[in-house]
């Protein structure tokens, strides 16, 4: 079970995902992605409340941040994102700002 919601801030539109992202809903998840990279202005993806992530979604959502860097802005990853990154040597992901792993951040604002 897995869930996508969006909603605009004040600091742009700001995705939340939660739950477990797996080959189910993988197009769920490219669909999110294409549609919020076609919008001008700040996307903030927040990743804290996701409690399972495979291979496929983490390279996914790896390679939305390589292809809208600083477009997109993923906030707060979950233990369990991080581990994945980590199997696939991604722990240095440019997509998450430094100080975010692991703090709840609502409307942009720490």
């Amino acid at each position: 079970m897995y869930g996508i919601e969006a909603f605009e801030s004040c600091a742009g539109l700001q995705v939340e995902l939660w739950g477990e992202f797996d080959l189910f809903c993988i197009e769920e998840l490219r669909k999110l992605f294409s549609d919020v990279s076609a919008r001008r202005g700040p996307i903030l993806i927040d990743l804290s409340g996701i409690t399972f992530l495979d291979l496929q979604s983490a390279r996914e959502i790896a390679g939305r941040s390589m292809l809208c860097q600083g477009h997109l802005t993923f906030l707060s990853p979950s233990p369990e994102v991080m581990a994945t990154f980590r199997v696939l040597g991604l722990e240095s992901w440019p997509g998450v700002p430094p100080g975010t792993g692991g703090a709840r951040i609502v409307s942009g604002v720490s």
